[in-house]
């Protein structure tokens, strides 16, 4: 086990310092070995799923090998992990800024610079080890909280250049100020006290659904110098979103503005000759009253402030709850397969409780899995209604410490659920510098959907939304055709889904298409409306599914679109555009699908997806292939995971096949092949199938001879199949065609062709004549004739074969057996022999006819 720690008291440089250096250190688990700083705090109960820290008292301290010590080198300043000081199997490495000290922990590994900040130190051994190194937003925000704060905002004398380069550098990963601003606190001189309890006394906060804009004045003959200083500690405690302050007198009134990136205040004070940019400004006004400039400012205010996202835009639903009398491992095993972090508990329609992982585990550590989850569930549920904002619904996850919200109505029935997570994406999702592309495809969909979407397909999808606002639904195209839309490929395989009944919804539509027909298939929750035989739309109820053990089938229940989504394989199939009333034409992406076609990356949506489905593997090639794409790095690891752990055996061949199927008729095959053998999956076909170059020569030649393949109706996946199994013996060849599913009539034929190619091939080669070529193939099936073909490198053979494909095999005898009975021949052996022979005389002849034939 491997520890990330750091001093007991950390602030929020210890916790970049550990977050960080995670990066190095990926197995690492960061557990606080004391007591944790205010903002620190704060930090980590919004953004636990994240970081994943782990309390002390969890942690066996007889399984630890490493130990990663940060923001520190005192072994007194590391609690309980003091201990592991004294035992040599275990690693110790610190990493550290301050200086050297008598208390220092000896004869460990210790890399120090004296920066002014942990951070900086830990971010210069990242990008030494890989200068590439990506960061995601929320790191490079956590990173520059620790330079902020250890450097005092820049102004302690410890500052180094290094310090400010590293804060740049994370700048431009899209480190968040805002956030910045929100966690690091920093002190008043003495001088500016007064005024600043002054300011906090007159200011007045003016709130619109949540968004809080704080304006606030100062009155004084004198300029006040350091007013940027005091405005970001007065925005920082009244919690606004925009906080403007006047100071001065009627003759001349300095104003200074500052926002978060959800209100333009420059745009709400334009009118006053200021300078900045949109969300810092400041300026000079003369010969205005001031309280006349407060009370006209207060009026733009109003009128810019939008009102803010609430609980209802953002709650899932249908809430997947439980009763009172689940068992702790059905629990367990419905938060495994969802990746749930907590379950409510109701009764009537009312939540009674809620469950979160946490408890489960503990529950099944002690053995008791067949427990109510009453027994372990929280009773005291921390709700909120339907018009709570996001900030105040951050605001309490915040202060309660918890990870999810049950929304509820005035009588207690659930009737959504908000996670962290959910606030988190709805935050982020409001800072304009987040994916820059993303956003624009949003805006082409939305704005110019004209030209991103067919004509004939807008029409379609028009239909759809009239009739998703007579029904009041959301309604979504899914799948394929939105990732193919972003691509710009041609796309006709409409799947839509509806929150909400997917089958009454088809129904309806079917009415008012005057389509030809529907299916209904009640038990998976879908409908097929056949509007004609070129157009067909499968309509779903949004769904959720997990899976009982791994590789089986799944359970399906009715979800919301997010639950649809995750039940997907890959994140660039787990994206929708919403086709309804409500949003037409917004692009609806929770796992970075869009981001990750951009990237040409194929990556799962959760650790557990191969093993719950193994066929993923195989279908994660087909795409890769198809696209020209790469496996995300944890994508990889988990595929190579699951074929090593034998989970390809572990499901039925048949459906192996079937995923086989489309990957041999999909394009770029030969890029598809050498997945396949990169992975090994063809030795777990059988462990004697060799990819060698003869394989890859005759592979590339099937994707050279697709008008070949129509003109004999041979199917292309076959072809690729038997030249895969060419060189297995009988045995061996006969067993996979059985695990496949072959039929029993297919493997004769096949055997029979196989046993005498030898024979066939040395006929070919010594034989002219038209009915020696017929004879020596009309027995064989065609699969086998065109294998032969695609292998023979002898072109005088080549030309016999095509001659039987493209002519023989087509023609007609001229002379039938009622022929032969008009010239009074007898029924018999003879007489088959004899229509034979003259079929044959017919094959050799220029221009053949039934009196030319019979005269022979």
């Amino acid at each position: 086990m491997e520890i990330i720690t750091c001093h007991i008291y950390a602030d929020l440089d210890a916790l970049s310092s550990m977050v960080l250096i995670k990066k190095l250190y990926p197995n690492g688990i960061l557990v606080f070995p004391g007591h944790i700083g205010k903002s620190v705090k704060a930090f980590v109960n919004l953004y636990q799923n994240f970081l994943q820290v782990k309390k002390i008292k969890d942690i066996s301290m007889d399984k630890v090998t490493k130990l990663i010590v940060v923001d520190t080198s005192k072994k007194n300043r590391i609690g309980l992990f003091e201990q592991l000081l004294d035992r040599e199997d275990v690693e110790v490495i610190i990493y550290d800024h301050h200086k050297i000290s008598e208390n220092d922990i000896k004869n460990r590994k210790i890399i120090r610079k004296n920066y002014g900040s942990n951070t900086t130190n830990i971010l210069e051994v990242l990008l030494d080890n890989d200068p590439d190194i990506k960061f995601e937003e929320i790191e490079a925000t956590i990173g520059l909280m620790g330079i902020y704060e250890d450097t005092g905002n820049f102004s302690f004398d410890s500052t180094t250049p290094k310090d400010l380069e590293m804060a740049s550098y994370l700048l431009k990963k899209n480190g968040n100020l805002s956030k910045v601003n929100e966690y690091v606190q920093k002190g008043l001189e003495k001088e500016q006290l007064e005024i600043f309890i002054e300011l906090i006394e007159n200011s007045e906060f003016i709130e619109i659904d949540g968004e809080v804009a704080q304006l606030t004045y100062y009155k004084s003959d004198d300029f006040i110098f350091g007013m940027d200083e005091l405005i970001n500690k007065i925005q920082y405690l009244g919690k606004s979103s925009l906080c403007v302050i006047l100071c001065g007198n009627n003759k001349r009134v300095s104003i200074i503005g500052r926002s978060s990136n959800k209100i333009n205040v420059a745009k709400i004070l334009k009118d006053y000759n200021v300078g900045g940019h949109e969300y810092a400004v400041s300026g000079i006004i003369r010969d205005q009253n001031i309280e006349n400039l407060y009370a006209d400012i207060k009026k733009k205010i109003k009128k810019v402030i939008k009102p803010s996202k609430k609980s209802i835009d953002i709650m899932n639903v249908p809430v997947k709850t439980i009763l009172k009398g689940t068992k702790i491992k059905l629990a367990y095993k419905i938060m495994y397969r969802m990746g749930y972090g907590g379950l409510p508990i109701v009764e009537d329609g009312k939540i009674v409780g809620i469950i979160t992982r946490n408890s489960v585990d503990k529950a099944l550590n002690h053995g008791f899995s067949n427990a109510p989850v009453s027994a372990y569930m929280t009773s005291e549920v921390i709700t909120a209604n339907l018009d709570l904002s996001v900030e105040e619904l951050k605001a309490l996850v915040v202060e309660k410490g918890i990870g999810r919200v049950p929304i509820v109505d005035s009588e207690g029935k659930i009737l959504g659920i908000v996670t962290r997570t959910d606030i988190l994406k709805s935050i982020y999702s409001k800072n304009p510098v987040r994916k820059a592309k993303k956003l624009k495809f949003e805006s082409e969909i939305k704005n110019d959907i004209e030209e991103v979407v067919p004509e004939e397909l807008l029409k379609l999808l028009k239909v759809i939304e009239a009739v998703s606002k007579k029904r009041k639904e959301r309604v979504f195209l899914v799948g394929g055709i939105v990732r193919d839309l972003i691509l710009g490929i041609n796309n006709k395989d409409i799947d839509i889904v509806v929150e909400g009944d997917g089958i009454k919804f088809a129904i309806e539509l079917k009415d008012v298409l005057e389509a030809k027909k529907i299916r209904i298939h009640e038990k998976f929750k879908t409908a097929m409306v056949v509007v004609n035989e070129d157009l067909k739309l499968d309509i779903a109820s949004s769904r959720l599914e997990y899976y009982e053990y791994p590789t089986s089938l799944p359970v399906v229940e009715y979800g919301n679109i997010r639950d649809d989504m995750y039940r997907r394989d890959f994140s660039i199939n787990a994206m929708a555009l919403e086709i309804d009333s409500y949003n037409f034409g917004k692009l609806i992406d929770f796992y970075g699908g869009y981001d990750d076609l951009k990237n040409k990356k194929i990556k799962i949506l959760h650790n557990l997806s191969f093993i719950e489905d193994p066929t993923r593997i195989i279908r994660a090639f087909r795409f890769a292939a198809r696209y020209g794409f790469e496996l995300g790095k944890d994508t990889e690891i988990f595929l190579k995971n699951a074929i090593s752990d034998g989970f390809l055996k572990k499901i039925s061949w048949p459906r192996v096949k079937q995923e086989l199927e489309i990957l041999f008729s999909d394009k770029n095959l030969t890029r598809g092949m050498e997945f396949l053998n990169k992975y090994n999956v063809f030795s777990e076909i059988n462990p004697n199938i060799e990819y060698d170059l003869e394989m890859k020569e005759n592979i590339g030649k099937v994707e050279n001879f697709k008008e070949l393949l129509d003109f004999v109706k041979v199917k292309r996946w076959l072809l690729v199949f038997l030249i895969i199994l060419e060189n297995l013996e009988k045995k061996e060849l006969d067993l996979v065609f059985k695990k496949f599913n072959f039929s029993n009539k297919f493997i004769e034929k096949y055997d029979y062709g196989i046993l005498i190619r030898e024979r066939i091939l040395e006929k070919l080669d010594s034989v002219d004549k038209k009915s020696d070529i017929y004879n020596a193939l009309k027995n064989i099936s065609m699969e086998i004739i065109t294998l032969i073909y695609i292998q023979n490198k002898n072109e005088k053979i080549k030309i016999k074969i095509e001659d039987y494909i493209y002519n023989l095999s087509k023609i007609e005898p001229l002379i039938s057996g009622k022929d032969l009975l008009k010239n009074g021949e007898l029924p018999g052996v003879e007489f088959k022999e004899k229509l034979n022979d003259y079929f044959m005389k017919q094959l050799d002849m220029k221009e053949p006819t039934k009196e030319k034939i019979l005269k022979m």
